[in-house]
């Protein structure tokens, strides 16, 4: 019994410790040859408060979890939490880095993916036009943007009508064969 106090103790503990500030900006892969920067700041603007639900599918697993978006014209904060409670990771986007603070998730889980996930889905078109290197960025009117190279879709993400917090976007990476579906409930004005 006291054995395992400890233990959760220690795991606890360990779940609130920073890890050292990634400095920006850093190039993600999202296909061979394709990448997507991450800029200095945050590209979704101030003011967003949000939750949400996320399905990740790869392979025959699939995951859920849920996710707290918080930002302001300096920070974006991320934070993940199994749905039963235990927190996940926490992610902190400002003053040109990127600070995780890991829960339970596993060590193969890169932060700087997410974003890169993150961003392709919610950040507006300048902003993918300025970090999205070795593919064509298509846009289109109805929330959708893909990924080519070589006539070929490499990735796809469609966001939600009107306020991108608010509502079912989703994520298809062909390449490295996963899928993310995202319920969005915010809870600031858009």
């Amino acid at each position: 019994m006291r054995l395992g106090l400890i233990v959760l103790l220690g795991l606890f503990a360990l779940s609130g410790c920073a890890g050292t500030p990634d400095p920006l900006p850093v190039r993600e892969e999202l296909a061979p040859g394709v990448f997507l920067t991450l800029p200095q700041t945050q590209p979704f603007g101030p003011g967003v408060a949000a939750t949400q639900l996320v399905e990740a599918d790869y392979g025959t697993r699939r995951d859920r979890f849920q996710a707290n978006i918080e930002t302001s014209s300096q920070r974006f904060v991320l934070a993940m939490t199994v749905l039963s409670g235990p927190p996940l990771m926490t992610v902190e986007w400002h003053e040109g880095a990127v600070v995780v603070r890991r829960g339970v998730v596993p060590a193969v889980l890169d932060a700087e993916r997410i974003l890169a996930d993150f961003m392709f889905v919610y950040a507006n078109e300048q902003a993918l036009r300025k970090a999205v290197s070795g593919g064509d960025l298509v846009m289109s009117g109805s929330g959708a943007r893909r990924i080519f190279r070589n006539g070929e879709l490499l990735v796809e993400a469609v966001q939600p009508d009107g306020n991108p917090w608010e509502g079912e976007a989703r994520l298809v990476n062909f390449v490295y064969g996963y899928e993310l579906s995202i319920t969005s409930h915010s809870a600031s004005p858009q």
